[in-house]
């Protein structure tokens, strides 16, 4: 989290008259009727101390997180899990901001068009021979075109990045060290350990089911350890293509009429391209008159390849000649797709405009797939197409025999539909509900909707649905009946862990340690170089405390698994000259104020999210509140992956 910095942040000191006049102004915003306003509740996602993310900002984000995907299958359905994405991505981004705020943090816009120009500087293509930059507008079309992001995104980043470095470097400053500390991490780092260690795995598999007498016992004893947070249970409807059976079939001849009708997705071109860039008519005019005096000479025998080296301002051109290998229909903006489906192989088209300038283009290669090869993968598009029609069809009548608030139940029946009832679940992106391939979405929808609500159509797995939230249970311990699978895998562990800790116990005692396997031998290895394991507090503590000779305390890794070792020799690190000495010191410094910003952050948010109201001046100015009504689901996102 606090990698991605992206704000300016400036002092908030100002005459107190300056200050009354701020908080007037914000009661009558406050006060004031909102309907009129871009920024009122319908299009506010989130306000984190004062700070709003407005629907628009989450469209950006979403498009971008598109455009980096692709254009993918099941782009509708995935809209709302990128929406929560995009929307925790932009309420740690104004968190972040706070944080930066409150210690002070400024980032002049000469630090960042430095840093910037540094950055430009090692790529080529951003400069010119004599060493200037080209304009700003080209690098920004470079960028979008090679790596779909923007100038103003590097700026942003950029800035993210300066404004980390001053709030890390400024409390890494704070951080006082001792020579105690000095020496330990030395140790710590560079000290040399002969170790042999053992690893031991509870098998709960080999832990019997106690019946349900013992996992009551454990229930009632396990008191809060077995509490669960409020779970909602639902009544559902889910339609797969075994309902409508043989309806959905699809004989050779609608088969050939798609085929004939779908060609042209059948066909792919691969192509070489010259590009003059225009945006004003002017510019239009003056590409136009480029491509027609290039033409000639291109026909006459001119190296095509070269001459989109030397002359095409399409910036990958400089690497790949102006080729695009192949592709298919719909990969390309369409005036650019249709000049190259005229063109015979090996022709030159006439100057071509797109929305980007204008085009010579030459058609390199031209293939269609015969209705053989697609006949079945047309089957599977045709059968899927009418059963998704067919089962929107069904459950949309559902829904209008049910209303919004309706049982599900009599109106599913007059359709000869099943309804089902879930076991209540949680909200978390794990949740199960037997009967639904894919729950994890539709649990979290059903924690967005209201008890008693009928949802929209939805699809999860191969299955469409619509649901309806029956009941809240609230934050309890559950009957067994409920939680036995988890009260029995609590048992097993417990147990497994038991038998664990007496065989290790037992080895250690009698000296054959053949009964924990075959050691593990590491040789000249730092505790820093144990990774995790060296990380391990308990570990770590008796790696540096155990004599040559002797075993450490057994002790529970990360893993979950019982960890012994013998250190067999060490060899102390070498004193610390005064450069090392500074250089240890700084990264103390640095990583001890980084763990410490991370927990200011998350202190930050848990307190922001007890102030969760979005009316009250506290609320508004001292509090993160997310708008739970709004969506983010829109056309031109779905288009965005194109």
């Amino acid at each position: 989290m606090l990698r991605n910095f992206r704000q300016v942040f400036k002092g908030n000191q100002m005459p107190m008259t300056v200050v009354m006049g701020i908080v007037l102004v914000g009661l009558v915003a406050y006060l004031a009727p909102s309907s009129g306003n871009p920024e009122a509740p319908d299009n506010v996602m989130a306000r984190v101390y004062g700070r709003d993310v407005l629907k628009r900002d989450t469209d950006r984000v979403i498009s971008e997180m598109v455009r980096r995907m692709g254009r993918q299958p099941n782009l509708e359905a995935m809209l709302p899990y990128l929406q929560n994405q995009a929307l925790g991505e932009l309420v740690g981004e104004k968190l972040r901001a706070e944080l930066a705020e409150r210690h002070g943090i400024i980032v002049t816009d000469q630090e960042v068009a430095s840093a910037l120009e540094a950055q430009m500087k090692q790529n080529p293509y951003f400069v010119n021979p004599d060493g200037s930059f080209r304009p700003t507008t080209e690098i920004n079309q470079y960028l979008l075109e090679t790596q779909g992001i923007s100038l103003k995104m590097v700026e942003d980043s950029t800035r993210q990045m300066l404004t980390i470095r001053k709030l890390v470097d400024q409390e890494a400053s704070k951080v006082p060290v001792d020579e105690a500390w000095v020496n330990l991490e030395n140790r710590i780092r560079n000290e040399k350990l002969n170790l042999e260690s053992f690893t031991v795995t509870p098998d709960m598999a080999a832990v019997a089911d106690p019946g349900d007498a013992k996992l009551a016992e454990m229930l009632k004893a396990g008191g809060a350890r077995f509490q669960v947070p409020a779970r909602r249970v639902i009544q559902f409807v889910a339609l797969d293509p075994s309902f409508f059976g043989s309806s959905l079939a699809v004989d050779d001849a609608a088969l050939q009429a798609a085929y004939e009708s779908k060609k042209a997705q059948y066909t792919e071109m691969k192509v070489s391209h010259i590009l003059f860039k225009a945006k004003t008519d002017s510019e239009f005019a003056a590409a136009r008159k480029k491509a027609e005096d290039l033409r000639p000479k291109l026909l006459a025998g001119k190296d095509f390849g070269k001459a989109a080296e030397e002359l095409s301002e399409d910036p990958p051109a400089k690497q790949n000649k102006g080729f695009y290998d192949w592709f298919k229909s719909g990969s390309m903006v369409k005036p650019f797709e249709d000049g190259a489906a005229a063109l015979k192989i090996g022709e030159i088209s006439q100057p071509v405009r797109t929305q980007f300038g204008v085009h010579l283009i030459r058609l390199e290669g031209k293939r269609t797939k015969g209705f053989a090869e697609v006949k079945e993968e047309l089957r599977a598009q045709l059968t899927e197409d009418r059963f998704a029609s067919k089962a929107k069809e069904r459950l949309e009548q559902l829904r209008k025999r049910a209303g919004d608030r309706g049982d599900l139940a009599a109106a599913a029946r007059n359709l000869g539909m099943k309804v089902q009832t879930s076991q209540p679940f949680l909200n978390e992106g794990t949740a199960a509900i037997a009967g639904l391939a894919d729950a994890s979405y539709i649990a979290n929808e059903a924690f967005r909707m209201k008890v008693g609500q009928v949802s929209k159509l939805q699809q999860s797995g191969g299955s469409y649905v619509v649901f309806r939230v029956q009941e809240e249970r609230p934050i309890a311990v559950p009957p067994l009946a409920e939680i036995r699978d988890r009260v029995l895998a609590a048992w097993k562990l417990e147990e497994a862990r038991k038998a664990a800790m007496a065989k290790v116990q037992a080895a250690l005692q009698s000296g054959d340690l053949k009964a924990l396997g075959e050691p593990k031998a590491q040789e000249n290895i730092t505790i820093t170089a144990l990774a995790e394991l060296g990380q391990h507090p308990g570990i770590r503590r008796a790696l540096l405390d155990t004599p040559e000779g002797k075993f450490t305390p057994i002790l529970w890794n990360g893993e979950g698994q019982l960890w012994v070792a013998r250190i067999k020799a060490r060899t102390a690190p070498e004193p610390l000259n005064f450069e090392k000495r500074q250089t240890l010191v700084r990264e103390i410094q640095r990583g001890a104020s980084e763990k410490l910003l991370l927990s200011e952050l998350q202190d930050l948010e848990a307190k922001g999210r007890l102030r969760p109201g979005f009316s009250s001046l506290w609320g508004r100015y001292s509090g993160i509140w997310i708008n739970t009504a709004v969506r983010v689901v829109r056309e031109e996102l779905q288009e965005g992956g194109e």
